[in-house]
């Protein structure tokens, strides 16, 4: 007997099929190849976890004890140089607190009375204390003071070039207008360091001259040597990072890759006064990965030192090399043996792969001929007892198929009574459902009107509201400003007092300047008393001769005293007409304070008396307004049971349409499965058909 199957068939056999297809790519690997991976990854991957971890390990702990011990020795190595460099600054100060010494260059050739006299006091005071400090220190080579026309001491190079240069140059600016020790390098054709600082008079503040101390850098450089391996480097840099210093035996270090890095780490440690020393790796410009290590000198210079991480890490580097080898040839082990373990498990599963293609074209009289306790053979008699019950279970579905072919006729027949009596309720509850919608909606109109209203009344409160605050913070500002005003009638009663009591001390200053113009005038007689008498001892010396030369020379001194004086009492009586000129200006000034602070204390009391007015109206503007809110108040429950009567009756329509819909939707559901139910009962049928085309494809019976 042959069926026609439904298109509905079709579509649920096709979508089987999809979820087959799909659940074949997902197993896209063959067993052999799974079974291979897990060998390797099983011998491998712990392997190499345990080799990289522990080579890592290894590396970075080996590595902060090698940085721990680098940054001991640069720390060592920079309290050298820096005691160095202070010995250096600290001659310098020697030399610009000797008070002979800074006499002695502070004169010029004309202060002298003769040559011989400014090269006994140049020999004493400056040459042989020269002498002294720059054998005291054997990094000095030379000291010496450059003048603007002149240089005391001894120089290496062209003295009249260098006078007319170096007085003209950027670092002699510097120098000058410095008040700290100012270090070079490399200048006037020589590879030494320079450090120079500016010498002012000690009598009269004057700038005098430079004071350049030349320093060997190869001494300096001798403290650098260390036995980090050829490929270490080793520099000292200027506190703009240009490298100024370089051991002999070292390629020179032109340029410094990572120089912004390591000024940012150091700005940071200065920012958080933190100690002068730091270490990081880094690779940026370099060839290798290098430790970075450097320490910072008082004079803002930075000791650096650079170690290539492989000169430390190359034995762990070696034994990485060694453990990735071992690890290779496990690998190769794992693969075999993995292969071999694969074939071994899989040839059994093709055999019985082969049989279920035979199952799977429908000859269920196949056997698996493999057997025992292990899992291929559990797995082969699992396979000869689904083949038994497959064959079982199709003969019952044959019985059953009969069964329901004769019932699913009975079943189409009631199916469609029960769709038409279905559509007949849902045309008289339809009615219904329409009437019940019209008196909903007139509840919401009339639930929205009286919201509406309730809204506008909201809104009125709460203006009275704002006013209410305002006026009351209105009330507040005013009593501030008032007890302000009380504070500020104190103030200005005070300072009235107060100006008062500075007049006073005005006359009484003006007074003492004329005491003081008094005084001035006996001490201008007494200096010109003093000129005379000195001119009268230089006439008298001059007529001794010979023998009154010293008290010439005395009397001379004298009188530039006594010129000194005058000038002094001129310059004295000058300030004290200026002052007493300010004074009088000041009292007068005063004299109108006290007009203008009588004026504010009247306005003051004024404005008191306005803002107590601004007050009593402010009470009674809000004595007012709350009245108005309390009404409003009233107002506001009789507008709540008014939208709470209309929000009942919206309600209760909506909930009479809402249950007359829920039986509208019931019947038709009714009657969409009473429909429903007919269709099935017709697919049915066909289903019946092609069930037992298909049973007929199984062969349950050898041939």
């Amino acid at each position: 007997m042959k069926f026609k199957v439904s298109k509905h068939v079709f579509k649920k056999q096709n979508k089987q099929h999809t979820s087959i297809n799909e659940s074949k790519i997902k197993e896209k690997i063959p067993l052999k190849i799974k079974l291979t991976l897990s060998y390797f990854f099983i011998a491998v991957l712990p392997i190499l976890i345990i080799v990289i971890t522990l080579t890592t390990q290894a590396s970075t702990s080996l590595l902060e004890k090698v940085n721990s011990s680098n940054l001991a020795y640069v720390s060592k190595v920079t309290k050298i140089l820096d005691g160095k460099i202070t010995s250096i600054e600290n001659i310098t100060r020697i030399i610009i607190a000797d008070m002979d010494l800074n006499s002695t260059i502070s004169k010029n050739e004309s202060d002298y009375i003769d040559a011989f006299e400014m090269m006994q006091d140049r020999e004493t005071n400056f040459n042989n204390k020269i002498q002294s400090l720059k054998f005291s220190n054997p990094l000095i080579k030379n000291i010496f003071i450059a003048k603007e026309d002149e240089v005391l001491g001894d120089i290496s190079f062209d003295r009249t070039k260098f006078l007319k240069e170096f007085s003209k140059s950027n670092i002699f600016e510097q120098a000058q207008q410095s008040k700290l020790s100012m270090w070079y390098t490399d200048l006037y054709d020589t590879d030494d360091l320079y450090i120079m600082r500016s010498i002012n008079s000690v009598s009269t503040g004057k700038f005098i001259g430079v004071l350049v101390v030349q320093v060997s850098k190869k001494l300096l450089i001798d403290d650098l040597s260390s036995d980090f391996g050829s490929l270490a480097n080793l520099a000292i840099l200027d506190n703009t990072g240009q490298v100024i210093i370089t051991p002999k035996d070292q390629e020179p270090l032109d340029k410094i890759p990572y120089l912004n890095q390591l000024l940012t780490q150091i700005s940071v440690q200065n920012n958080n006064k933190e100690a002068p020393l730091g270490t990081f790796t880094t690779q940026d410009g370099l060839d290798v990965e290098t430790s970075v290590l450097y320490g910072n000198m008082t004079n803002g210079w930075t000791y650096l030192l650079e170690i290539p991480v492989n000169e430390f890490l190359g034995d762990i580097q070696k034994i990485k090399t060694l453990a990735f080898a071992l690890t290779a040839i496990v690998i190769v082990l794992a693969v075999l043996l993995g292969v071999w373990m694969s074939l071994s498990i899989s040839r059994p599963i093709d055999y019985i792969r082969q049989k279920i293609k035979l199952v799977e074209q429908g000859d269920l009289t196949v056997q698996s001929k493999y057997s025992g306790k292990h899992e291929i053979g559990q797995l082969s008699q699992s396979f000869n007892q689904m083949t038994l019950n497959m064959k079982n279970l199709l003969q019952e579905v044959g019985t059953v198929v009969e069964s329901v072919s004769i019932n699913s006729n009975e079943l189409n027949k009631i199916a469609k009574d029960s769709a038409l009596a279905s559509k007949e309720v849902m045309q008289a509850v339809e009615s219904v459902t329409n009437g019940a919608t019209e008196q909903a909606k007139d509840a919401e109109k009339a639930t929205i009107i009286i919201t509406e209203l309730v809204t506008q009344f909201s809104a009125t409160e709460e203006h009275f509201s704002f006013v209410a605050k305002a006026t009351d913070q209105t009330r507040s500002a005013s009593e501030n400003a008032k007890s302000t005003l009380e504070t500020l009638n104190f103030t200005t009663s005070e300072t009235i007092q107060l100006s008062q009591n500075i007049q006073k001390d005005i006359k009484n200053l003006v007074n003492r300047f004329n005491e003081i113009s008094s005084i001035i005038g006996i001490i201008d007689g007494i200096s010109e008393q003093t000129n005379l008498l000195a001119l009268n001892a230089a006439i008298e010396a001059a007529r001794a001769g010979e023998s009154g030369k010293g008290f010439a020379v005395v009397a001379d001194e004298v009188r530039k005293l006594a010129v000194q004086s005058s000038e002094a009492v001129k310059n004295i009586s000058s300030i004290i007409y200026s002052i007493k000129k300010d004074t009088t200006n000041t009292e007068k000034m005063i004299d109108n304070g006290a007009v203008i602070y009588v004026k504010q204390e009247k306005a003051v009391l004024n404005t008191e008396i306005i803002f107590k007015e601004i007050i009593s109206n402010m009470n009674a503007i809000t004595t007012e307004v709350h009245s108005v809110y309390k009404l409003l108040e009233g107002l506001d429950q009789v507008q709540i049971n008014a939208t709470d009567s209309i929000t009942s009756i919206a309600a209760i329509a909506q909930e009479s349409a809402a249950a007359i819909q829920e039986v509208l939707a019931s019947g038709q559901e009714q009657m969409a499965s009473a429909e429903q139910l007919v269709l099935m009962s017709l697919e049915l049928g066909n289903i019946i058909g092609v069930m037992g085309e298909q049973m007929g494809q199984f062969s349950i019976e050898k041939k």
